[in-house]
């Protein structure tokens, strides 16, 4: 069976393929607006480039679907695997891999995405409103500041026009004027992340853990690793071995980055398919590397830690915005140190109250506001 994500790898990768799917695409979608006209009542969602039923797009479509101001929308969702994603409530979906997509994609007067809903392919879409909720405050480069960017990538970067892009404040308002350069309007209202975790809070701790399987009282340890994109020359992530041995303190849940796994082993909790959202709700630690979900997760104060052993070659190949350091948290550069860090167990919540000020200081009210004004008064 060919492997669909390897194919895109290769285009997006190359120069002479990306260009190739490029003006296709351009074509074929040119020549679809000729005949096709939106359904100004329709609204396509997507989250992570179709990967997942999730995050602020998931949020936004239970939102909508539970308002009776929006009741006569069609809600579409857009997945690259749909039978893998058979979700109850979800009345409509298209794969996002069909050569038929875009079909789908111009039937739809709004688009709400939290990565690229357009395959790449940024095109002139003046009776069609793309809404863009990125999936996180950017720690790490984007754009033109990412150190070997695929060529495909960086295109849709620069030439990509969101009507609406929601940014948490004015760190990332300022620096997504500079990755997306294109945007029409900044919404900076908040994300509706906040309303994901309110949600799942409703739920209860003890009930969550019992969808995880945890019967222990032992304090959850979440271990959050971002994808590296390149073949390391160091250690990245914490050893499966330095995980299980901290198994004896703690729960570990262990959630992979959408682009990799996560290691399952001994008493690890692999929870890749379970809700991010939920996971805050149940930890009462987090160890991260270089990924924004720490600023997520900051808002339910609890301690955060940095695992970053390879510092020096992630500013390399990858690139960073800001230093842990900066943020007040505590940095680990190797097993050792992360170890005496929890072990001292004397982490400085007021450091965490600190990020959400700076850099989330919104409710996820008034982004939904925002939100439902845009799609009702069209």
């Amino acid at each position: 069976m060919v492997n669909a994500q390897k194919i895109k790898n290769v285009v997006k990768n190359s120069s002479v393929f990306g260009r190739v799917y490029y003006w296709l695409g351009i074509f074929s979608v040119k020549t679809l607006q000729l005949f096709i006209k939106p359904n100004p009542k329709q609204i396509l969602f997507m989250s992570y480039s179709g990967r997942q039923f999730s995050d602020t797009p998931k949020e936004a479509y239970q939102q909508l679907r539970d308002d009776p101001a929006f009741s006569d929308y069609k809600l579409v969702w857009a997945f690259n695997s749909p039978k893998k994603n058979k979700h109850a409530g979800l009345a409509h979906v298209v794969n996002a891999n069909s050569p038929f997509y875009f079909i789908h994609l111009l039937r739809s007067k709004y688009w709400i995405s939290n990565s690229s809903i357009d395959r790449l392919i940024p095109f002139d879409h003046k009776k069609y409103v793309y809404i863009q909720f990125w999936h996180g405050v950017p720690m790490k480069t984007l754009g033109h500041a990412e150190h070997g960017l695929a060529p495909l990538v960086q295109h849709w970067y620069d030439h990509v026009k969101f009507d609406y892009l929601f940014t948490y404040g004015s760190y990332d308002t300022q620096k997504f004027k500079e990755v997306f350069p294109l945007t029409k309007r900044i919404v900076e209202s908040g994300q509706l992340r906040k309303l994901i975790v309110k949600r799942y809070a409703k739920l209860g701790k003890e009930k969550i853990k019992a969808e995880l399987g945890i019967k222990s009282d032992k304090p959850i340890l979440l271990y959050v690793p971002t994808f590296r994109g390149y073949e390391s020359t160091t250690q990245t992530k914490l050893s499966t071995g330095f995980l299980e041995r901290m198994t004896s303190k703690y729960t570990v849940i262990y959630r992979g980055h959408y682009f990799s796994s996560a290691v399952q082993a001994g008493d690890i909790i692999a929870a890749d398919s379970f809700s991010l959202y939920k996971l805050f709700n149940v930890a009462d630690i987090m160890i991260t590397d270089y990924s924004s979900v720490l600023f997520d997760f900051a808002s339910m104060d609890k301690p955060i830690y940095l695992f970053q052993p390879d510092i020096e070659e992630y500013e390399v190949k990858r690139g960073l915005y800001m230093q842990g350091e900066e943020l007040g948290l505590q940095v680990a550069h190797s097993e050792a140190d992360i170890e005496h860090c929890l072990m001292e167990n004397d982490f400085n919540v007021s450091a965490v109250k600190k990020l959400v000020q700076k850099f989330d200081p919104k409710s996820g009210e008034e982004a939904l506001a925002h939100l439902k004004a845009i799609i009702y008064h069209g």
